[in-house]
This record gives structure tokens, sequence and C-alpha cells, in this order.
């Protein structure tokens, strides 16, 4: 019996140490011959863009007062310069320095002006370093890590033909804004010029026109009122070749332009563009305004933000393409009740009918106007095919209490439109596949197989 328990407890353990040999054989790591090698790198670092002002002891200066004869400032007088056909004042003089690390290139532009822009026709600015007399907008190169300009004084003369009409006009906000950007110094591992087409910023409408003649990348990081109420071709701010447009700010075209019968858009797109804006950027009509944006001569518009407000029409599709993927839109109400916002998005109707005018919405905020069922293009009508893909988000004011879904106050203060003006209801669209279908969203897609539109 003891031999019996003796052999079973042998087996036993046999079996115990087979079992735990299989395991470990099961986990076992087969070792493979392997080795690495590794070097170091340097460091990446960014350059350093960085000018300032300073008078001529090196001090850093953010204000230039008009100068007297003998070199001083009119404000110490108490005095203010009273422009006359003829005359010619004189700024303190300055120096640009460069702080930052790389080379650059720069211009002195004329900005910020408030009033009568019209005193500009007669009073031209230049400015003088030692003998040397340059027009605004002369570019100029500075070294990098203190590369510093001559001596610059800025001059402003009338022209002596200036008439009667300009008499007791003022121009107030004038500044004068120092632009730079990348030069062609620094080289990389090829050549110094990949920054040959580095560009500055358009501060005026002189600039902005010219920009958009050239088409290519062009930033507005100003407000730019473009004083263009002439009603003729000329006056026109007209993209006309491929552009990306980056609206920091805005474009505010004069009121009462939609008077006009040749010049009555803010900008016309007559090429592929690309308009990136921020909060702040976007079209301003004004009041009594021409339309936003008419998009012509078969161009793509593609819009990503900004805000945009227009009289008549915030955006019209003459021929070619709008897609709207962001933004928020908004029309000054039409006088007759019966058009009220319904054309705040519109195609040309003989366009749109036969398949040359387009609109195709994939996002964005409209105030009072419903993108997915507008009349814009036939009452009743789903008018474009994003629309129908899309959740529509309806956002109503207290006037509309009934129908209030998301009474988030805030959002519906940052989205209202121009001048504090009362909106009877915002919608949003949102792609579906961006959002949760709640209570709150209508998803136009998830109606039509149901026949609800």
């Amino acid at each position: 019996m003891t031999n019996r328990k003796s052999t079973k407890r042998a087996l036993l353990g046999s079996i115990m140490a087979m079992v735990l040999c299989l395991a470990m054989l099961v986990g076992a790591t087969f070792a493979w011959f392997t080795d690495t090698a590794s070097t170091g790198v340097n460091k990446i670092q960014a350059g350093n863009l960085d000018i300032e002002i300073q008078d001529e002891t090196g001090k850093a200066i953010d204000t230039l007062a008009w100068a007297t004869k003998d070199g001083t400032a009119f404000a110490e007088d108490g005095k203010t310069p009273l422009w006359e056909p003829g005359c010619t004042y004189t700024l303190t003089p300055f120096q640009i320095v460069n702080k930052g690390n790389l080379a650059l290139k720069y211009k002195i532009v004329v900005t910020g002006l408030e009033g009568d822009a019209g005193l500009l026709k007669v009073i031209k600015f230049t400015y003088k370093t030692g003998e040397e007399t340059f027009d605004m907008n002369t570019e100029g190169h500075l070294t990098a890590n203190g590369g510093a300009s001559k001596v610059i004084t800025v001059s402003a003369h009338m022209d002596e033909a200036a008439g009667n009409e300009y008499m007791n006009k003022t121009l107030e906000g004038v500044k004068f804004t120092v632009y730079a950007t990348q030069d062609t110094v620094e080289s990389d591992s090829f050549d110094n010029t990949y920054d040959e087409n580095a560009t500055y910023p358009v501060v005026n409408v002189t600039e902005l026109k010219e920009a958009l003649t050239n088409g290519g990348v062009v930033a507005v990081t100003e407000d730019i009122r473009t004083n263009n109420s002439e009603d003729t071709a000329a006056a026109r701010v007209v993209i006309s070749q491929p552009t990306t447009l980056n609206l920091d700010k805005k474009i505010i075209s004069p009121d009462n332009m939609g008077n006009n019968n040749v010049n009555f858009v803010a900008l016309y797109v007559n090429a592929d563009t690309t308009i990136n804006a921020g909060k702040d950027g976007g079209i301003d009509t004004g009041v009594n305004g021409g339309y936003g944006i008419n998009v012509k001569d078969g161009a793509t518009l593609t819009i990503n933000g900004g805000y945009y407000y227009g009289g008549g029409t915030a955006v019209q599709v003459q021929e070619g393409t709008l897609i709207i993927n962001g933004g928020t839109f908004a029309r000054e109400p039409d006088s007759n009740p019966t058009y009220g916002y319904n054309f705040l998005i519109n195609c040309v109707d003989k366009a749109y009918k036969n398949g040359t005018a387009k609109v195709i919405i994939q996002g964005g905020t409209f105030i009072n106007f419903d993108p997915s069922n507008n009349s814009a293009e036939g009452a009743g009508a789903t008018s474009w095919p994003m629309a129908t893909r899309s959740c529509l988000r309806l956002r109503p004011t207290a006037t509309f209490g009934i129908l209030w879904l998301l009474s988030n106050s805030l959002h519906q203060k940052e989205r209202s439109p121009r001048n504090g003006e009362s909106a009877l209801l915002m919608r949003e669209v949102i792609p579906t596949r961006q959002v949760e279908t709640h209570s709150k969203l209508f998803c136009i897609d998830r109606l039509i197989p149901f026949g609800l539109i």
C-alpha cells in the first residue's frame, strides 16, 4: 500500500514537472542577435523677426509729431498745424532697428486713417534718409542682430492745386506702420532664395487691389475701408488671379454703394479663391451697402470662417461655385418685406437653372435664412446639395421664444447681426459626421427617407 502511494506521488510529481517544463517552454522568449546605433542632432531653433522704431538716441517711440521749422514738435507748443495748398510738414525723425536674429526687408506704410480720406488725394507722403528721398512703400533692408536704418524723416506736402473742396476737412488716426518680412539672406541647405516670395500684409485699398490683381497669398491684418464709392468698373475690388485671402480683419465698403449700377459689390471673385477668416475678419458693406461678394467667370470660392454682411445679399453666385465650410452670414433687411432676408445667399436665376451657378453649404451660421429650404431659387426648394447632408440647428432669439431650442445668450450675442440688429432666427449648419444627433438638431439627410423633405 505504501509502495502504491509512493508510486502515485512520484507519478504525480513527474506529471507536474512536465507541465511546468511545458509552461516554461511555451512562455520562453527566443533570443535574436540585435544591435542599435544613434547619433545626436543639433537642436531646431526657429529664427526671430523683430523690429522696433527708435528715436535718434536709441529710445523706443510709438508716437511721431509734426515739427516746426526749427524741429520743435507742434504738440509742445500747444499748436495744431493747419494745412493749406503748397505747405509741407515733417515728422520727428526716427530709425528702424532689427532686434531679431533674421535679416529682413521692410516698408513704411500710411495706415489707420479716419475721417476725410479724400485728403490723401492732395497730400503726398515721402521720406528722406541722408540726402536721398523715397516714396512711401519703398522697400528697405536690414541685417540681423541690431541692423539699423539711417535716420528717417517723413514729409507730407499738400498739392498746390488743392481747391476749396478740401477746406475744413480733417484726417485723424494717421499712423506710419513698418511692415517687415523675410529677406533673401540666410541660406538653407540649398540656397538663400526660399523666402524670395515672402509677402507683406496689405493695409490700404491701393495695396489690396494690386495684390488681388496679382493673386497668390494675400493677408489683411487691419480693417481696410475701400472708399470705392465711384460707380465705375475701375473702382471695383476684384480678385482676378487664383488667391488665398487671409482675413484677420475686415474689408469694409462705403455706405450707400447699393445705389450704384456698376460698382455695387464689396468684393468681386473672378478667379478660384479661398478665404480663411478669423473671428474679426470678413466683409462689411455698411448701411444701404452693396452685395458682399459676387462670384463670376466660373470661379470657385471657398469660405472658411469670418463674418459677411451685405446689402441685398452676403454672397451671390453669378457664374461659378460657392463652397461654405464655416462663417456667419447676415444681410441688411430689404425695405420690401416680400424679399426680407430671402436672398442672403443667392444664385443668379438663369445660371442656377442651367447649372453654371452652384452653392455647396457644409457649415456656417445664417441669420434669418434657412439654407436647406429657402426661396432664393424658388419657394420651398431645397436649393443646395450639402445642406441636405448636414444638420441644421436653429438658434431663435427671445422674440421667438416658442422655438427657443438653445438658450446660449453669449453665443447668440457673439453671432448677432451688424450694428446690434435683431435676428429672428439663426440657423447653424453642422456636418453630420461631426455631431451627435439629438432633439435639438434637425438632420436633413435623415428626414429624406421619410419623405419629409
